[in-house]
């Protein structure tokens, strides 16, 4: 459901806001979990998905667990198109991220973002 990426955006700025995030991060991070969040919903449409986000010293880790088994692919984007250029956001905006298979199913995509990005 796309109304759910708008949502959580809006609870990771309220999160941020919280924990003292400097506005550039806070866009930043708003943005890897726009990434995230909209991925697993193509991937998995009427599907509930599952959203974590919590701090660490000097970072911020997102994940976005959805039923699929499939790793998210990095598509090319013509100048034109309209999407496939979300990884490549995660990755310029990421200190790292990657992608794990939990017990029971589906993944887990993450992103960890310093304080310094």
């Amino acid at each position: 459901m796309p109304a759910t990426v708008g949502l959580l955006r809006d609870l990771t700025q309220v999160h941020l806001a919280k924990w003292g995030a400097s506005e550039r991060f806070a866009d930043n991070v708003r943005l890897v979990v726009s990434e995230l969040v909209t991925n697993s919903v193509a991937a998995c449409p009427g599907r509930a998905i599952v959203f974590v986000m919590y701090a660490v010293v000097g970072a911020v880790v997102v994940e976005v667990r959805d039923p699929s088994e499939r790793a998210p692919v990095h598509r090319p984007a013509g100048p034109g198109d309209e999407g496939g250029r979300g990884l490549q956001i995660v990755g310029a905006l990421a200190e790292s991220w990657g992608t794990r298979w939990p017990p029971g199913g589906g993944k887990v995509v993450w992103a960890k973002m310093t304080a310094t990005c």
